[in-house]
């Protein structure tokens, strides 16, 4: 129970109420259709820069409403709590190391899931999450559930890190990563079983084109039931269907060099 009342004491300063906006602009026009409605939610500050230079505990484990990976509370044996994205296989209690350096005690061999460090640290072919693409900038790459990395390779300046996209991404050795895959493997097998779960999550059912009038859309008009067009097009009448989304022989040419950033 003091657990349980130390963690609300401690997360009432970490959250935040978050405000729908609807998929609309500051205009009040909508911007995202299909976007509306839910449950209301809450944001949860996270540190996604780690720089403390401390060791720490996992006192408690929750989910987040905003993303799909779930999160930690750690707290760092100066007194600090935080919420950090959760690496697998990771229980309660288990001591943990953040910061910008690797401390005399700890050895290469030592590095564990949940330890988060500049690339330069990392030893060769070790799976990598919540990475940063510049220092000082906050983990931006691989954040979501079940999503790592490979440290594929390393020199002076650049880590090479392997992503699950097939692209091969080069990036600071001062950059900070935490060891180990994001928790929350069982996020793909979730099903949505009724229409209502969708509403929860705030999305709004799709309207076929053929069903609205001709002012909203290319395929509207027409009384009654109306044949499906010869030209498929989508709302801002441009042609999507039998188009390719992306240029695959660009994109498997530039898979094979690295990307810089």
């Amino acid at each position: 129970m003091m657990l349980h009342y130390y963690i609300n004491i401690v997360g009432k300063k970490l959250i935040k109420g978050k405000r729908s906006k609807g998929g609309r602009n500051n205009y009040g026009r909508v911007c995202v259709r299909g976007v509306g409605g839910g449950n209301k939610r809450l944001y949860r500050y996270i540190d996604f820069y780690k720089r403390v230079n401390q060791f720490g505990r996992i006192i408690h484990i929750c989910y987040d409403t905003n993303r799909t990976a779930k999160l930690a509370v750690i707290r760092y044996n100066n007194g600090l709590v935080s919420y950090n994205i959760l690496q697998k296989n990771i229980k309660i209690n288990t001591k943990i190391f953040s910061g910008s350096y690797l401390p005399k005690e700890i050895e290469k061999t030592d590095i564990k899931n949940g330890f988060s460090l500049p690339i330069k640290y990392m030893p060769l072919f070790s799976v990598l999450s919540n990475i940063e693409i510049r220092p000082f900038k906050g983990a931006v790459l691989v954040r979501a559930a079940e999503t790592s990395s490979v440290l594929i390779g390393k020199d002076i300046k650049n880590g090479y890190l392997k992503l699950r996209s097939g692209w091969n991404y080069k990036v600071n050795n001062y950059c900070m990563s935490s060891v180990g895959a994001n928790s929350n493997r069982m996020y793909n097998n979730e099903v949505i079983a009724k229409a209502g779960k969708n509403r929860a999550l705030g999305r709004k059912p799709k309207v076929r084109g053929v069903a609205k009038n001709p002012c909203d859309h290319p395929h509207g008009g027409a009384n009654g039931k109306k044949n499906n067009p010869v030209i498929p097009k989508n709302a801002w009448s441009t042609v999507f269907k039998w188009r390719h989304t992306n240029n695959k022989v660009f994109q498997n040419i530039k898979r094979r060099k690295y990307k810089n950033v």
